[in-house]
């Protein structure tokens, strides 16, 4: 069996994987990253392991079996030209808390106007701005999964009413995890109305792409912040810009950008910057490069379900953490 790592970084990323794998299991990548390499070398692998995927890759497989994406997140795969027969996979769930971690740091520097302070520091002033106390604030959480749960759980210790919206909301887990109020897509006005501090936490799909946009940000209190460490395109980029630089609400952290890849020459040979809005210079806004998340544990744990799903199409068996085809998470 062959399988197919899109990228040499990627490839030195997942080193470890050759010794968590039979060792007649060839693994093949690719000198640099060109498609044309790519599309050749996809001919006769049965496993692509990728960040993203083009339709002409995935064309080219005439044995392909399964895509296996690293990370939760598949907005970049190309649902469309997958056969019924092609599994797709990701490593979703595998370590929840250094995002949920990442996304209740961004709460306190946010709050604390850490990164503001800091600044002001190296200038020489004090500054005169006053933070925020947490305790009684709410917490908004778009999307109650994995990340989402953990995210709930690590701000309830600050004593912060947690509200949520997902999309098969109950009453036993609004009661499991101590929540103030869990609703569904329809209450996501009720919830932006409510809260001090929005997380998003939802996949980006056709349903959520654009989810965030003028209507809804006005919904949200001047003094609320949002955070983003899912997928920028869930918000609208112009709306955003403007939210943020005319005062609509009070700032916002960012952990993904609406220029995919950005910062890779291979994807982004024209080296746009990472929004078409220059929100990353602006005062009340905290940036990071899409790594809040990253940490030897959770590298470990995507590794593992990638080397489990290699084993298991080798054995012809149903590989694990699939991903719904038709809803794309």
């Amino acid at each position: 069996m062959k399988v197919l790592i899109t990228s040499p970084s990627l490839a030195r990323r997942i080193s470890e994987l050759r010794n968590m794998i039979p060792k007649n299991i060839e693994i093949i990548t690719p000198e640099k990253e060109s498609e044309e390499e790519l599309i050749c070398l996809a001919k006769d692998v049965e496993v692509i392991i990728c960040v993203r995927l083009s339709p002409k890759i995935v064309q080219a497989a005439k044995r392909l079996k399964l895509v296996q994406k690293t990370g939760a997140g598949v907005d970049a795969i190309p649902f469309s030209a997958l056969g019924e027969e092609v599994i797709v996979a990701n490593t979703s769930g595998a370590n929840p808390l250094p995002l949920a971690e990442g996304a209740v740091a961004f709460v306190l520097a946010l709050a604390k106007r850490i990164v503001q302070r800091h600044k002001e520091f190296q200038l020489g002033k004090k500054g005169s701005e006053r933070g925020v106390e947490l305790r009684g604030k709410k917490a908004g959480i778009v999307g109650l999964g994995h990340i989402g749960k953990e995210v709930a759980r690590l701000l309830k210790a600050f004593e912060m009413k947690i509200l949520a919206i997902k999309r098969h909301p109950s009453e036993s887990l609004k009661n499991q995890l101590d929540l103030e109020f869990l609703g569904g897509p329809k209450d996501l006005d009720h919830l932006l109305r409510e809260s001090d501090f929005v997380i998003l936490m939802v996949p980006l799909t056709p349903e959520t792409r654009g989810l965030i946009g003028e209507h809804e940000l006005r919904l949200m209190k001047k003094t609320a912040f949002i955070i983003n460490v899912a997928r920028a395109a869930i918000i609208q980029e112009e709306p955003m810009y403007k939210a943020l630089k005319e005062g609509w609400i009070a700032g916002a952290a960012f952990d993904v950008w609406w220029t995919p890849h950005w910062w890779n020459p291979e994807w982004n040979p024209q080296g746009d910057p990472p929004s078409k809005y220059p929100i990353w210079k602006l005062d009340n806004v905290i940036t990071t490069p899409h790594n809040i998340s990253s940490s030897d544990s959770s590298s470990k744990a995507s590794l593992h379900i990638i080397a489990e799903n290699i084993r298991r199409i080798a054995k012809g068996e149903t590989p694990i953490n699939q991903v719904d085809k038709e809803l794309q998470y």
